[in-house]
């Protein structure tokens, strides 16, 4: 149990990637790039929280999504076996053989590929804005812990 738990955060350490590209003053285009084991829940809860790191990092207080879209280019390949075992018992009696062989298959299995892809219009604002009432704010999105994500940013989906 232990051992399997800590593969899996060995696996979610670094499961998302994120760009992001200025589109004007006030926004900018972010593309978020998750893992299959983040699924594409995933990849939304670590675009709305670098949506809310970025607008905290140009300045502003609060953002709107303008436009959104999601990919999901994931895939599920079969693998073939790395071995074989062959186990018999035949028993004979003048000319006649009878028994029975069994092959069992080892290795092998389902290996998942790909990315769940998310890509966001994001408007900033700032507080004295008419339009922050609309908007949501980055600093209460993120919790209490705000200032520690706009240093180090986010890569992961837990």
């Amino acid at each position: 149990m232990k051992r399997s738990l800590l593969v899996m955060c060995v696996l979610l350490a670094g499961c998302a990637e994120t760009s992001v590209t200025p589109i004007s003053k006030n926004s900018f285009l972010l593309d978020v790039s998750a893992e299959p084991v983040c699924g594409s829940t995933g990849a939304s809860k670590v675009a709305g929280k670098m949506a809310a790191i970025e607008t905290l990092r140009a300045g502003y207080d609060g953002f709107l999504i303008q436009g959104a879209g999601m990919q999901n280019n994931t895939q599920v390949i079969q693998t073939a076996p790395t071995g074989a075992y062959t186990s018999s018992t035949y028993t004979g009696y003048g000319n006649t053989m009878t028994g029975h062989s069994t092959t069992s298959y080892t290795g092998g299995g389902p290996m998942i590929l790909g990315s769940y892809d998310q890509r966001l219009v994001v408007r900033m604002v700032k507080r004295n804005e008419q339009l922050f009432k609309q908007a949501v704010d980055a600093r209460q999105y993120l919790g209490a812990d705000w200032q520690e994500l706009v240093k180090s940013g986010i890569n992961t989906c837990t």
